[in-house]
C-alpha cells in the first residue's frame, strides 16, 4: 500500500527537488568578453556582439538549457570579473601557467596562433623567434603575448588596444606587431590598412572560456562533456565556416 511505497519515494522526490533548486540559485552565468575579432566583437553595423567564439558558446550554452547574459568590456576588467565574482565566465582566454589557478576551464574553444607582421617594404624580416628579439615589438595592455615575450627576455611596447598597433608599425614607432594571426588580419582588412603582413608564425595556441574559481564541478564538467559533443557533431567547423574560416 502507500506506507510501503512512500519510504521508497520520498528521498526521491526530495533529490529532485533539490537538484531544481540548486539550478534555480545558480541562475544565469554572467558571461564578459573583449574587442578581439574574428572570434569576439561588435558588429559596426547592427551593434551586435558576434563572432567564432561567441557562436561557440551560444550552442554551448543552449546545448545544456543554461542561459546567460553577455557583455564587451576592456579585457583587463573582463578578466578580473571572472577571476573575482561567481558565476563569471571570460572569453577567449589564453590559458597560460600563470593563469591557470585564477580559473576553472570549458575548452579549448578556438585556437590562435600568435604571428609577427612587419611592413611589407621592410628589406629584412624575422625568420626565427630569436632573431626577432632585435626588433621593437607592439602588443597590447592584458594580452598572453606580451607575458609570453617578456618571460623570453624581449622588450615590448604595450598598447592600450591592439587597434593601435598596425598606426604605430606604419609610422615606425615598432617594427614588428606581435598579435594572433586571424586578429591581426581581421583588423586589416576592417581598417582597410596595406603595406603589413604576417612574417612569422612563433606559437601556438589555445583559447578556453574561463569561469570563476568556484564554478561547482559537476556543471564544469557538465559544459566541458557538452562541447566535446559539438566538436563531434560538427558544429564547432560550421561556425568557423561560417566566417569563412577553416580549421
Amino acid at each position: 500500500g502507500l506506507s510501503i511505497i512512500m519510504p521508497f519515494c520520498y528521498p526521491a522526490i526530495v533529490v529532485a527537488a533539490l537538484l531544481l533548486a540548486q539550478q534555480a540559485l545558480a541562475g544565469p552565468l554572467q558571461l564578459v568578453t573583449e574587442e578581439y575579432p574574428p572570434f569576439n566583437y561588435r558588429n559596426p553595423a547592427s551593434g551586435k556582439i558576434e563572432g567564432v567564439s561567441v557562436d561557440l558558446v551560444a550552442a554551448l550554452l543552449a546545448r545544456v538549457d543554461q542561459p546567460y547574459t553577455l557583455r564587451l568590456l576592456p579585457w583587463q576588467r573582463a578578466i578580473s570579473l571572472a577571476e573575482k565574482q561567481p558565476d563569471t565566465c571570460v572569453f577567449s582566454m589564453s590559458r597560460t601557467p600563470e593563469r591557470e589557478v585564477h580559473y576553472s576551464w570549458v575548452g579549448p574553444l578556438v585556437h590562435n596562433d600568435w604571428a609577427f607582421f612587419a611592413r611589407r617594404s621592410d628589406p629584412q624580416k624575422p625568420a626565427t623567434l630569436a632573431e626577432a628579439r632585435a626588433y621593437r615589438i607592439g602588443s597590447y595592455q592584458g594580452d598572453a603575448i606580451v607575458d609570453y615575450l617578456r618571460e623570453r627576455d624581449f622588450i615590448v611596447d604595450v598598447a592600450v588596444s591592439d587597434e593601435r598597433n598596425p598606426p604605430k608599425l606604419l609610422a615606425g614607432h615598432i617594427d614588428l606587431w606581435a598579435t594572433g594571426r586571424l586578429i591581426g588580419e581581421y583588423l586589416l582588412r576592417q581598417k582597410n590598412i596595406g603595406g603589413i603582413e604576417p612574417v612569422l608564425t612563433f606559437h601556438h595556441t589555445d583559447m578556453y572560456l574561463a569561469c570563476n574559481r568556484d564554478l561547482p564541478p559537476a556543471r564544469l564538467e557538465r559544459l566541458n562533456e557538452a562541447l566535446r559533443r559539438l566538436e563531434k557533431d560538427g558544429v564547432v567547423d560550421g561556425i568557423y565556416k561560417r566566417y569563412g574560416y577553416s580549421r
